[in-house]
């Protein structure tokens, strides 16, 4: 399999505290790059990180397709069309003991859904959408890294999560000229 990068808490972390466990559970996540009509980007974010991420969570199925959708009309409160998958990043987050394989896909912002189908923790946390231009999330993704580095970024699932999402956002870059 390959991965556009396999991440350890010594690769997020200035100085990792965590012990390294003997063994990992393995769990696949997926994450969207939606784009909206106007060619902007939707993060989410909630005033308790005040980070913004890629819309995304964990695989209830073996259907990753399915999944994807599922997960932008939970929280980007969009339906979506897959235009591709992005890549795939390898987590080894020693905290919890998990392996994760993340896979992100492009997708196409189609259809606005109404409803609220967030989570419960999603809704106590006030988990929102901002849609950005892509330059503007490029700056914003990179400014959260470098607070991650520093180690300014407390919360420990966010600053893997910011560090993850930086890698696949630039990806869809690297073929074009901006």
């Amino acid at each position: 399999m390959y991965y556009l990068a396999t991440l350890h808490d010594k690769d997020i972390f200035p100085q990792p505290t965590h012990i390294t466990p003997d063994h990992y559970e393995k769990r696949v996540t997926v994450k969207a790059l939606v784009k909206n009509e106007g060619g902007e980007f939707g993060f989410i974010t909630n005033p308790i990180h005040k980070c913004y991420l890629l819309a995304g969570g964990g695989a209830e199925s073996a259907d990753i397709i399915q999944e994807i959708k599922r997960e932008c009309i939970e929280e980007i409160r969009y339906e979506v069309d897959v235009e591709r998958e992005v890549g795939r990043i390898h987590e080894f987050r020693d905290r919890d003991a998990k392996e994760y394989e993340t896979i992100c896909f492009l997708v196409e912002a189609k259809k606005e859904t109404y409803g609220d189908l967030r989570t419960e923790d999603e809704k106590k946390n006030d988990l929102s959408v901002i849609w950005l231009e892509g330059e503007t999330a490029r700056k914003i993704l990179r400014e959260q890294v470098d607070k991650v580095r520093k180690g300014e970024i407390k919360f420990y699932n966010t600053a893997f999560n910011i560090v993850r999402d930086q890698i696949f956002f630039e990806e869809i870059f690297k073929d074009r000229n901006d």
